[in-house]
């Protein structure tokens, strides 16, 4: 789509916009990915006109330390626009991913190997799941995310044949599910108040700061530690480990 539509749904307005998707270089981690890197943002939780939570299993450490107002988040005109896409996605999620698809495909045409999507920047919905099940994807896409919902976390093949690897987000209140999953091979992502350790409860701690998508190389049973940013250094709440 190349031009901008105003809508208008249950009173709510918001406009089509030409893309959805913003380019890997666009961002500080993603930038650094191995792979050509495309990652939608949506505003966060239940920063949205229908009160719906796109982050559902967020602990409250989590909602206090969100990088949704980090980097180029900090500007209005950017949390206007990530607002913007989650009215959309709300009001016509069909329409939205089909968007979404086709930006995808185009991509993946201009792309030599793998090109990595990220679907949930700032979100732990199940947008690859849907995508994957209502629109044809060109096959050199390979797709990742985090999550805190145990059941999407994993390296899976998805039923188009995609890889989803979904690595699981240890907060305050879920350390114990966190252990399991890196007890039965699962890769899980933990925040750290300063230096990182080389391991943390027997398990390899690896620099997550490096690139984002650094979970589709990794091995089993690996921490993916990431060093606390902007609100997240003011935390008490366990969310992030000392």
């Amino acid at each position: 789509m190349t031009t901008t539509k105003q809508c208008r749904v249950n009173s709510v307005n918001y406009k089509i916009p030409a893309k959805l998707l913003s380019e890997g270089y666009s961002n500080a981690k993603t930038k650094k990915n191995t792979r050509e890197t495309l990652i939608l943002y949506l505003s966060p939780a239940k920063q949205n006109s229908k009160g719906i939570n796109l982050c559902p299993k967020a602990s409250l450490g989590c909602l206090m330390a969100c990088l949704y107002t980090a980097g180029h988040g900090k500007f209005n005109s950017t949390q206007t626009a990530r607002l913007n896409r989650t009215e959309y996605y709300l009001a016509d999620r069909f329409l939205f991913l089909e968007q979404i698809a086709k930006e995808i495909n185009k991509k993946a045409k201009k792309t030599n190997g793998d090109l990595a999507i990220r679907l949930n920047g700032t979100s732990d919905v199940k947008l690859v799941e849907q995508l994957c099940s209502m629109y044809e994807i060109a096959n050199n896409v390979v797709f990742y995310d985090y999550t805190k919902i145990p059941s999407k976390a994993g390296d899976k093949i998805m039923p188009s044949g995609h890889r989803y690897m979904v690595c699981f987000s240890r907060s305050e209140d879920n350390e114990q599910t966190a252990l399991e999953i890196l007890q039965n091979g699962g890769v899980v992502s933990m925040v750290f108040a300063k230096e990182l350790p080389s391991e943390y409860k027997g398990f390899k701690v690896i620099d997550g700061d490096d690139r984002d998508d650094l979970m589709l190389d990794c091995e089993p049973s690996t921490i993916i530690g990431l060093k606390a940013k902007g609100d997240a250094k003011k935390d008490k709440s366990g969310f992030v480990i000392q």
